[in-house]
């Protein structure tokens, strides 16, 4: 199964509805299709608590529904510390006063 740009955007902007909070700075997905693997990262301009985890935990578990097994997710939760963000492939949020690089 090949998996392109717009589906994953939309997997997880679908999954962040809701639940976008004022710490989180940045979302981003990409795909290893030879490992069927699902990335997502969030980057929070906080250190990222366990109740920012689990939050963010549903929103993985929302976006690897969208894909049939075999396919797993790995899921990043970042603390941003400067100006500069680290997103994978594809942004799906970015915060409005988070510059791109």
């Amino acid at each position: 199964m090949t998996v392109d740009r717009v589906a994953l955007l939309l997997s997880l902007q679908r999954a962040l509805l809701g639940e976008v909070v004022p710490q989180l700075r940045q979302a981003s997905i990409e795909t290893n299709a030879d490992r069927h693997l699902v990335r997502v990262r969030f980057e929070f301009d906080v250190e990222p608590d366990e109740a920012l985890r689990a939050r963010y935990s549903v929103v993985g578990t929302e976006v690897i529904a969208d894909f049939p097994a075999p396919w797993t997710i790995d899921e990043e939760y970042v603390l941003a510390e400067s100006a500069r963000l680290s997103p994978l492939a594809y942004v799906a949020y970015r915060r409005a006063d988070s510059e791109p690089e």
